[in-house]
């Protein structure tokens, strides 16, 4: 039961929840962050979109199965080596998603809108547009965004308009490094990993993220 309950916690990739944080980020840059009741609130919120994100990843992990198996990392998750089965894995997709769009509900209604969004955005990433070459960049870029408009919502701020343009080539920048990263790892296997990586060169994505790191920092 421990080491069930362990292989479960690494499926929904804890560190990768991290990334939740960038919620905080409208209360930050708006002066609220020593606000008690819009700062526990963001923590609620944080709370709720990990619920959710977690419950994408074991999907994306279920539907990227064979392709994980390939990968020198991806295969030592849970799912992919078979410590978790597939009706396992989707049962905690449904109630996680579930779960934390009620949640979310129960905050304001546009916080939920922002979270059904980013829920729809992940399934049809998962399923079609990371296959599609630039497209999945923007995908990537735009789930990073919606976490910042989502915490922005929450608390209903408003966001200025240099923030917004740091935050998207920033966002634009973390996507390319994903695929840059991928490249330079798998090498060689790549293309059996993802087709879309046989589309990108290590020249061109290395001018992507030459863009969007000098749009980031000249934004903000």
């Amino acid at each position: 039961m421990v080491q069930f309950s362990l292989n479960l916690f690494r499926s929904i990739r804890p560190r990768q929840t991290l990334k939740n944080l960038v919620l905080a980020a409208p209360l930050v840059f708006s002066g609220k962050l020593l606000l008690a009741e819009p700062f526990w609130l963001i923590v609620r919120c944080i709370i709720i979109f990990t619920i959710l994100t977690s419950a994408i990843y074991c999907l994306n992990d279920v539907l990227d199965i064979s392709r994980d198996k390939l990968h020198p990392v991806k295969r030592k998750r849970p799912i992919a080596s078979g410590k978790i089965s597939i009706p396992t894995a989707l049962f905690a997709f449904v109630a996680g998603s579930f779960a934390s769009l009620y949640l979310a509900y129960l905050v304001n209604f546009f916080f939920f809108l922002a979270c059904l969004a980013y829920f729809i955005l992940q399934i049809s990433y998962s399923l079609v547009l990371k296959k599609i070459v630039v497209i999945d960049i923007l995908a990537i870029a735009g789930g990073f965004i919606l976490r910042v408009y989502a915490g922005a919502l929450a608390i209903n701020v408003h966001m200025n308009v240099w923030f917004l343009l740091c935050v998207i080539s920033l966002s634009l920048f973390l996507a390319a490094g994903k695929r840059r990263t991928e490249l330079a790892i798998l090498e060689q296997k790549a293309a059996r990993h993802r087709k879309t990586l046989t589309h990108y060169s290590p020249p061109l994505l290395d001018s992507y993220l030459s863009i969007f790191a000098n749009s980031a920092w000249m934004a903000y």
